[in-house]
């Protein structure tokens, strides 16, 4: 009853329903608050843009989203079985784990449902336009539907929109979150060709054309040929072609094919400002070892949740009542995500005989290391003294040597900088001059 005598005054509006949004809205809603989610698209558009998406049976009880299993419209396949390959594929590497293929549009149906069975809110074809401040912070938003431009005051606004990040990059300079735009650098282009081969094929993933096969249902001879690149949509081409040249699999029919990008740079230094929260792709919150987001953003999600309901309890919803976001996430989350991200930036570099040399003699390229087995003193050791071996040998070059060892210890000195990250938006500043000369020195994904 309440909600229909206030309809335009929410303690929280969300902006876009997808993965993020559904599951920050239900989280929310489940606790008593008055959630709306704004989406831009239109119900029978939202979650179309790619079809497929992975997640671990793990993930879908950790983060209590809905299961599902053969038969029902959003799944599509599960498996245990996938291989690294070295560029040549004389060396294959089996690792394990337990993956669900999942239909993005019907899954995001499922998790709206699910968000709207608590008590949320949604209104499809509503894009958003422009904050509403009030004694300068944050107090509701403007908005497009389809009756026109509409305006909703909340406590707190928070932007799942994905990529384009349309409420982060609206706020003014200064605010307190960087409100930077994706520029091609910051982008992953990924290709996913869906074909029909004329023999089974084995799920494989191959380090130096950053590409991939993977299913899409629980058919050996159908499989999705991704292939991703940064800038631009025309080198995700170019590896394509050097894909099929060098795996020389068999013939397929295609049958169609789609393409995206993620983000690939680091997230905004702070993830909260006065009344407001990004997360999701809108934050850059994806994972940088295969540029996955549905569940790294969950992480940060479940800390925002017990942080603003808190402090929406306390009536204060400021950045430094929500301060604590940023604290536990880069310590449970973030810390570790930047010493791979600058590990990988470096590592990419290598050539492709380099990665042949180490899948040859199980250096790095092995099942303990790729199916992330606890790493002890010895195997430590057995990677120093191989890669020694390959430089006397020269079958590694000490370029490549020197730009590996430069992303281990960016990558350290980034993870420490991060678990220490301000307890208080006072001194962001001084850490943020030391985080700009690390990433700096990092550079960009190649």
């Amino acid at each position: 009853k309440r909600r229909e005598e206030n309809r335009m005054n929410y303690d929280i509006v969300i902006i876009g329903a997808a993965t993020s949004g559904a599951y920050f809205a239900k989280k929310m809603a489940s606790k008593g608050y008055s959630v709306i989610m704004l989406e831009a698209l239109t119900k029978e558009k939202l979650g179309t843009r790619m079809d497929i998406f992975h997640v671990t049976r793990t993930d879908l009880k950790t983060f209590d989203i809905p299961q599902v299993k053969e038969g029902d419209s959003a799944w599509a396949f599960e498996l245990t079985d996938n291989h690294f390959s070295s560029p040549s594929n004389k060396y294959i590497v089996p690792t394990t784990s337990e993956i669900v293929g999942l239909h993005m549009h019907e899954y995001v149906a499922l998790m709206v449902r699910d968000a709207v069975a608590v008590g949320a809110e949604i209104e499809y074809s509503a894009k958003f336009k422009e904050f509403v401040f009030q004694k300068g912070r944050i107090s509701g938003v403007r908005y497009e539907s389809e009756d026109g431009i509409k305006e909703i005051s909340s406590k707190v606004v928070v932007d799942c929109s994905g990529s384009r990040a349309v409420g982060r990059c609206a706020l003014p300079n200064g605010y307190g979150i960087e409100n930077f735009e994706l520029q091609d650098e910051d982008m992953f282009y990924v290709i996913l060709r869906y074909a029909k081969f004329d023999k089974p094929q084995i799920n494989n993933f191959w380090l130096n054309t950053k590409s991939w096969y993977a299913p899409f249902s629980m058919d050996d001879t159908e499989k999705i040929i991704g292939t991703g690149a940064t800038k631009s949509f025309a080198n995700a081409e170019k590896t394509s072609v050097k894909l099929d040249e060098n795996t020389s699999k068999g013939d397929f029919t295609l049958l169609r094919t789609e393409k995206g990008t993620t983000p690939y740079r680091r997230p905004p230094y702070s993830l909260v400002a006065d009344n407001f929260i990004v997360t999701g792709d809108a934050g850059c919150l994806t994972k940088p070892d295969c540029g996955e987001g549905v569940t790294s953003s969950m992480v940060m999600m479940d800390i925002a949740v017990d942080v603003l309901d808190k402090a929406l309890k306390n009536a204060d919803v400021s950045k430094e009542a929500l301060w604590k976001i940023n604290q536990e996430y880069n310590r449970k989350q973030g810390a570790e995500f930047s010493f791979v991200r600058a590990f990988l930036t470096k590592v990419v570099r290598a050539a492709d005989s380099e990665i042949e040399y180490c899948f040859a003699n199980s250096i790095i390229f092995n099942e303990k290391f790729l199916n992330g087995e606890r790493i002890s003193a010895k195997d430590i050791k057995d990677v120093i003294v191989g890669i020694t071996s390959a430089i006397a040998k020269k079958n590694i070059s000490h370029k490549t040597i020197s730009a590996v060892i430069s992303g281990v210890m960016l990558g350290v000195a980034l993870n420490a900088l991060y678990m220490n990250y301000p307890a208080s938006p006072e001194t962001l500043p001084a850490w943020i001059k030391k985080a700009d000369a690390l990433w700096k020195k990092v550079g960009k994904i190649e």
